[in-house]
């Protein structure tokens, strides 16, 4: 049988009291620290007897520490056991009355900074391969409620988001605790010893160990493409929730319609239809989340206001060059109907616009209500789209 046996290491290096704690109770089971790893610590098996463990740092690698220092230890009745992650020297003792190592606490200010910068450095490594995950994944929070990709897609794709936070989060905290104990030793303070640091050592076993599947995991998550829940196309438009070409008595070419439906993991759905004929007559309708009905409606109303007001500020600029060079310009002027207001609880708007060609009008149509909205878009000669809004609202109100 092995006399060694293997541990998940549950603290970082810059977790000195509680490292130096957990060594204690481990030696109080027989288990009696040899070294340690980046995920795991080496104990040798043997009769259980009280211990006092120190660490302590060394400037060289694999605790090949000068003899003079290890003489020192050992005048003190302290005997050096191994090394702490690479970074910490690992001495220990079984004598309760045998001198602290630590005679002056502000020696050890300076290394300890090393190690928080090493843990800043995690820091703000996760941070930044969060914030690409992030983006890849959609880049805003309204992405989590509006996304279209299939369950098991956005189950992997929060699942590494938020590990890659909680890791984040891991490495932020553990530096905050070396800056905390950093001023404690600058008051010439000395690390406290004895404390017992169940739950954070319950955290260490889950993460530290997860610090190398989370990054791997973020690897094949940014090289997966997005698995997209596919568009659902309709061949017959009658079945859609609103009025069609047909409806309205208008013909139109089937050959260059297009209807599809889209959902989300959640529920939301969404309608386009686009017809050609009479006219050319688009429809978008969704229904889900009122916050994702307002916010994609207001943002649609402002994209349009943009729009027209360049489109006519353009026409009218170029109507007056013409004008001063002396040509001849026509003598209808390009006209804008815009008007957006609230009824009975529902948000409308509406713009008509000639500014391209005079007489040739586009139209719009938004209306919101609750947690559904939609935009109809017709361009026609001499058909006025603003009489169907009452039609639109009742509608909205009446859909389920």
């Amino acid at each position: 049988m092995s006399k060694t046996v293997r541990r998940i290491r549950p603290y970082g290096s810059g977790d000195i009291p509680a490292v130096q704690s957990w060594l204690e109770e481990m030696a109080g089971k027989g288990l009696f620290f040899k070294e340690s790893g980046m995920l795991f610590a080496k104990f040798e098996k043997g009769e259980p007897r009280k211990m006092r463990y120190r660490l302590d740092f060394c400037d060289v690698v694999a605790c090949d520490i000068p003899d003079e220092k290890k003489e020192l230890y050992e005048q003190c009745g302290w005997q050096v056991v191994g090394d702490y992650n690479s970074d910490l020297v690992v001495v220990c003792t079984d004598d309760p009355d045998a001198p602290e190592i630590y005679t002056d606490p502000e020696l050890l200010v300076k290394p300890l900074k090393n190690i928080m910068y090493k843990y800043m450095a995690c820091t703000l490594a996760f941070a930044v391969i969060f914030f690409i995950a992030f983006e890849h994944f959609g880049g805003t929070m309204l992405t989590f409620i509006t996304a279209r990709y299939t369950l098991a897609y956005y189950v992997f794709a929060c699942l590494v988001l938020l590990l890659l936070a909680v890791e984040m989060l891991f490495n932020a905290v553990c530096c905050c605790r070396l800056v905390l104990m950093t001023k404690r030793l600058k008051k010439g303070k000395n690390i406290p010893t004895g404390e017992r640091y169940g739950f954070r050592r319950a955290v260490g076993k889950v993460l530290i160990p997860l610090t190398v599947p989370v990054i791997i995991a973020w690897v094949v998550f940014m090289l997966s493409p997005a698995d997209l829940i596919e568009d659902r196309h309709i061949n017959d438009p009658s079945t859609l929730p609103f009025p069609t070409c047909e409806d309205f008595g208008w013909s139109y070419n089937s050959e260059l319609m297009f209807a599809y439906e889209s959902r989300d993991i959640f529920g939301s759905k969404s309608y386009t239809l686009g017809q050609h004929g009479d006219v050319f007559f688009r429809t978008d309708y969704y229904e889900g989340f009122s916050a994702i009905a307002k916010r994609a409606s207001e943002e649609r109303i402002e994209q349009l206001k943009i729009y027209d007001e360049q489109g006519y500020n353009s026409v009218m600029q170029g109507r007056a060059e013409a004008e001063s060079q002396g040509y001849e310009v026509p003598e209808e002027i390009p006209t804008r109907i815009i008007y957006e207001y609230d009824i009975d609880g529902a948000h409308v708007f509406y713009l008509c616009s000639d500014h391209r060609i005079v007489g040739f009008h586009r139209q719009y149509i938004i209306v919101r209500y609750e947690n559904k909205y939609i935009e109809v878009s017709c361009e026609s000669t001499d058909m006025y789209l603003g009489n169907l809004i009452p039609q639109y609202i009742d509608l909205l109100k009446s859909a389920k």
